[in-house]
């Protein structure tokens, strides 16, 4: 047929059903057999001359924008209808992390017959954070007594960034390198503030506003008080997906190692964002690059959370390696803390973390390995998980070789003095904040 209109199974059987029994009648002079065939002939020859003569034309796409996990949004075709055109099907495969209404993902939409396309929606929601994929998407169209059928010749996968959630973090400490102009941040140098830095006698260019009376008057000249300048921090936040260890079973409440840091990645992010510091992000060895340039404002949270959705653990293929080594080899900019969430089992990050903090950078490494990895009761099945080996026992014994490596990783970074942490949500750093601030200052001084 024209425009890719092609017969069906069904058409193909009624005729040839209907044209046998017609010949078998004939043949045998059974009128009975042969008026039995000449329903299905007339239906044939019906859908024959009311068959659509060109193809339709369809558009699909996901109705609701960028989503959070648990939300929901649509995925909508329109066929735009065309002579003899009857019934639209559509189906759209989700993954394993997604859910479709309805479930099996098939819909079906009748032409009204007004010249209107003809709409057909699936219900789409994303259980997990991440890069979903669903698809191929197939559409039909169908004629006339199901006789002819259009299939749409482009099978589109849709693609769809999931924002993850950010988890709660508060922290009470201050960062110790505050390098910008308006922060909440004391600074070491005075400035404009909040903080009491002394009370010294006024000089030309001081505000009447900072004079101090109660010291004026005893003293018979005037003083004014100083304070600590307010300035705001630089934070790179630095996500390790180069190995996602663990398996994820919400109604357990498991998660990965890499569920573990994106969801400590935007709290943390969210935290400091809202304090008036800039953030930025960097996802070290996964299966795209994932920037995100430190800056502040309302909307960069936004962009941190989107850049965490595109966040995939490695593959372990040969560009990835060039592209993990390529951001390893990148500048931080000076006075920058450097947040990295790890599961501490790859050497790659770990080892940028000692190189910076060797440099003179603030660095604090967030433990995210999940509990049930961590301890040495570990499961046969977690192991095999962890590990991909099917034998029990090797797995186990593979991944307490794997954890004694991490052991002595952790103390390499402690000798280099980079703090690790694990993380426990709010208030998870502000005891190492507090004594890099310290350090900070009592180098300070002793200079």
């Amino acid at each position: 047929m024209n425009g890719g209109w092609r017969p069906t199974r069904a058409f193909g059987r009624a005729a040839a059903v209907g044209l046998a029994l017609l010949v078998i009648g004939t043949g045998l002079r059974r009128g009975d057999v042969a008026v039995l065939g000449v329903p299905l002939l007339g239906v044939a020859l019906w859908s024959v001359l009311t068959a659509p003569r060109t193809a339709p034309t369809a558009r699909s796409r996901l109705e609701g924008g960028p989503v959070h996990e648990g939300e929901s949004l649509t995925w909508r075709v329109d066929v735009e209808p065309v002579a003899g055109l009857r019934e639209v099907l559509a189906h759209l495969p989700a993954d394993r992390w997604t859910e479709t209404t309805p479930a099996h993902g098939h819909v079906v939409g009748t032409a009204r017959g007004d010249g209107t396309a003809v709409p057909v929606a699936v219900g789409v929601r994303p259980a997990r954070w991440g890069v979903r994929r669903m698809g191929p998407a197939q559409v039909a169209a169908v004629g006339d007594l199901g006789s002819f059928v259009w299939s749409w010749p482009e099978q589109h996968t849709e693609t769809l960034v999931v924002v993850p959630r950010p988890g709660d973090f508060t922290s009470r400490a201050a960062l110790p390198h505050p390098v910008g102009l308006v922060g909440q941040h004391r600074s070491t140098r005075p400035g404009g503030g909040t903080e009491l830095a002394d009370i010294r006698p006024f000089r030309t260019g001081d505000r009447l506003r900072r004079i101090h009376w109660p010291v004026s008057l005893r003293t018979g000249a005037l003083h004014v008080t100083t304070t600590y300048a307010d300035e705001d921090a630089e934070v790179q936040v630095v996500v390790d997906a180069v190995r996602d260890l663990g398996h994820r079973d919400v109604a357990r409440g498991r998660l990965t190692s890499l569920d573990v840091a994106v969801e400590a990645a935007g709290a943390v992010a969210a935290h400091y964002l809202s304090t008036g510091d800039r953030v930025g992000l960097s996802v070290l060895g996964g299966g795209g690059l994932v920037e995100v340039p430190a800056v502040g404002g309302h909307h960069q949270l936004a962009r941190v959370l989107v850049g965490l959705g595109r966040a995939e653990p490695a593959r372990g293929t040969l560009a990835e390696e060039r592209l993990l080594q390529a951001q390893l080899a990148r500048a931080v900019s000076p006075g920058a803390v450097v947040v990295l969430l790890s599961g501490l089992v790859s050497v790659g990050p770990l080892g940028q973390a000692v190189r910076l903090a060797r440099s003179g950078h603030v660095v604090l490494v967030v433990d995210t390995l999940p509990a049930a990895l961590a301890g040495t009761g570990v499961s046969a099945e977690d192991a095999m998980a962890a590990t991909g080996i099917g034998d029990p026992r090797l797995a186990r014994l593979v991944w307490r070789l794997r954890l004694l490596d991490r052991e002595r990783e952790v103390r390499r970074c402690a000798a280099a003095g980079v703090p690790v942490v694990p993380w426990q949500g709010a208030g998870s750093l502000d005891a190492v904040l507090r004594g890099l601030g310290r350090r900070r200052r009592s180098t300070a001084v002793g200079r």
